[in-house]
């Protein structure tokens, strides 16, 4: 009796099975964070920065509005978070605003988790033709990245930008085996839609148009190019519909200058750009051990015939070259490499898994990936669970109900509006972006913070009898031996008598000796989830 046709709907069933186990993973892994410092009734705004520009324009659309009024990345993103929240209305009430945008803030988080999720989907359908073993390996890979984790939790664009860019490499892979104009245009509308998100990802259109002469046999078709550039250009104006207008240009000429003249401290005195993330972005974002595996990989793409690894190998280092160029440094430029690093990682570690095991020296050897895949998945397991306990809430909580409720009202001071670093001693702490609400909350609270700037005199004159200092804000300052900030913190040393410091380190605490590097190497924006919190105490 021939057993096959049984054997066939149980093995589906298996794949299945795995798939959706798998899917859940990669979802939960994604999950984990999506409710870091979301707002609350204490803070109107998330912990981190950059989330409300992409879910403002949301208020817009509910009002009739189409125009983001915000151009400083492509507006794809904020379309793909905007529509679905006027539709499923979690938009707050306009009298009410800024208070109530935590469900606005979830979805956006959601929509970046699952276009993460879909990323490695589409990576392993991208290399699965070329090899399966390498496919598996890459999309394993790209599940546990540390980078492309901790940025799936964020409603920003990198994430979304790499998934369009992740798009556009399978589509690419595709159609250069058959260039056509239709295969090129559907490469290039992802490669649009990708600047649209993001807008140096529409770089990716270099790596695109050159796929079939990466190829194996070389091709080359100009009706390829032809429908790559075209697909570019109908794919970006889909998702910037506003691409005419003053603010457009004025947006993306910000972005432009911004890059290049700079202004973040962090990166001052840090030498270039390219060293800066070689030597801090990318062991940061990566762990040693992947970091290790993709360098093994890059010689290896040089090297090789692989069309998947020659792509990959040429948008990492297209990329790299051309934001090394600029002044801010900020560990999400590095997203979307994830995909093609682990691609080029998972070449090298596939070739020494399938190496002969006779020998013992080929067996160790053969247990290096092993090896790699654990200790980025301790690294990555580390990153995640900083995002469980917030130090900002912790030294709040502290001393909110002294403040808040006390008939003695002792104030608590700060260096300058409260902004995403702070404790949230105003429930305003948008920084510069809303000081004139700050402002008016604190004269109705009877001036209940008090801000200082980096002035000793100041801080003696008033004297709070709190004072919260943030090393986001104060690190590069004193790395900079700036005299203000020196003779600042020496005051704050001399006048207070109670110093209390809240921090939340990954659960691996060796992991900064050979997992990663330390924290004082990262770039700021890693450490968004876990600032050190110095509350100095003197109360009357």
């Amino acid at each position: 009796m021939n057993e096959e046709p049984l054997r066939r709907p149980l093995r589906m069933a298996v794949a299945v099975f795995c798939i959706l186990v798998a899917g859940a993973v990669v979802l939960g892994i994604r999950a984990a964070g999506l409710w870091w410092g979301l707002p609350n009734s204490e803070h109107y705004f998330s912990y981190h920065p950059d989330e409300i520009f992409q879910l403002q324009p949301a208020l817009f659309f509910a009002a009739g509005d189409w125009n983001p009024h915000f151009f400083n990345y492509g507006t794809l993103y904020i379309y793909l978070v905007g529509i679905p929240a006027v539709v499923l209305g979690v938009l707050p009430d306009a009298a009410q605003f800024p208070a109530g945008l935590a469900p606005l803030y979830l979805l956006g988080r959601i929509i970046t988790a699952l276009l993460g999720a879909g990323t490695i989907l589409l990576l392993y359908l991208a290399v699965r033709p070329e090899h399966l073993s390498c496919a598996r390996m890459s999309a394993l890979l790209l599940a546990i990245c540390p980078l492309h984790v901790v940025n799936s939790y964020y409603a920003t664009v990198d994430v979304p930008a790499t998934f369009f860019i992740t798009l556009a490499f399978l589509l690419a892979l595709r159609g250069s085996q058959r260039p056509t104009v239709r295969t090129g245009t559907l490469a290039g509308l992802a490669v649009g839609c990708a600047a649209a998100t993001k807008y140096n990802a529409g770089l990716f259109v270099i790596p695109a148009l050159l796929a079939p002469r990466l190829a194996r046999p070389r091709k080359w078709c100009w009706r390829w190019c032809l429908g790559v550039a075209g697909g570019a250009i109908i794919g970006f104006i889909i998702g910037c519909p506003f691409f005419w207008t003053p603010e457009f240009r004025r947006g993306l000429l910000f972005e432009l200058r911004h890059a290049q003249a700079g202004g973040t401290l962090a990166f001052v005195g840090t030498g270039s750009g390219w060293t800066y993330h070689l030597l801090h972005g990318l062991p940061v974002g990566l762990g040693y051990a992947l970091l290790m595996a993709v360098l093994l990989g890059v010689v290896a793409a040089a090297r090789g015939e692989s069309r998947v690894t020659r792509v990959s190998l040429l948008w990492v280092v297209l990329y790299l070259v051309v934001i090394g160029f600029s002044r801010e440094r900020f560990i999400r430029y590095l997203v979307p490499l994830a995909p093609f690093v682990c691609v080029l990682a998972a070449a090298v570690l596939v070739w020494l898994e399938e190496l002969p095991k006779g020998r013992f020296v080929r067996a160790a050897v053969s247990s290096l990936p092993s090896v790699v895949l654990m200790l980025t998945f301790f690294y990555m397991v580390g990153e995640v669970t900083v995002f469980c306990v917030d130090p900002r809430d912790e030294a709040w909580e502290r001393i909110a109900p002294r403040v808040t409720v006390s008939k003695q009202h002792p104030r608590v001071g700060v260096t300058q509006a409260v902004w995403f670093f702070h404790p949230p001693v105003s429930p305003y702490n948008a920084g510069p972006l809303f000081q004139a609400l700050f402002r008016k909350w604190n004269e109705e609270s009877g001036e209940r913070v008090v801000i200082t700037g980096w002035n000793a005199e100041k801080l003696k004159e008033e004297r709070p009898e709190y004072f919260f200092l943030s090393d986001l804000e104060s690190r590069d300052l004193l790395r900079l031996r700036r005299p203000d900030a020196l003779g600042f913190v020496a005051a704050l040393d001399a006048l207070y008598e109670k110093r209390e410091e809240f921090f939340q380190d990954a659960f691996w605490p060796w992991r900064t000796s050979w997992l990663a590097p330390p924290r004082g190497w990262a770039p700021p924006d890693w450490l968004y989830p876990s600032p050190v919190i110095t509350m100095y105490c003197n109360p009357r």
